[in-house]
């Protein structure tokens, strides 16, 4: 099984990494063996990957979506 990496915003608190982690443990049906890492580029959310897919809820991301989104509009 490879790692599962999860970046988080500075100052994040354990509970929310846990919280996260056990969402996806939930999604995923097993144990996951995160390596958690603070990212200052993020603002807030979480980036994770898990098994070559990416799951990216960071703010940045959720901005860029309602961008194209307005866009579209």
């Amino acid at each position: 099984m490879k790692r599962a990496k999860l970046q988080l915003p500075p100052g994040t608190d354990r509970e929310t990494a846990e919280y996260i982690i056990r969402s996806f443990e939930e999604l995923f049906g097993r144990s996951l063996d995160f390596d958690v890492t603070e990212d200052s580029s993020l603002l807030g959310g979480f980036v994770a990957e898990i098994d070559d897919s990416i799951f990216d809820s960071s703010l940045s991301s959720k901005l860029e979506e309602l961008r194209k989104h307005m866009l579209r509009g």
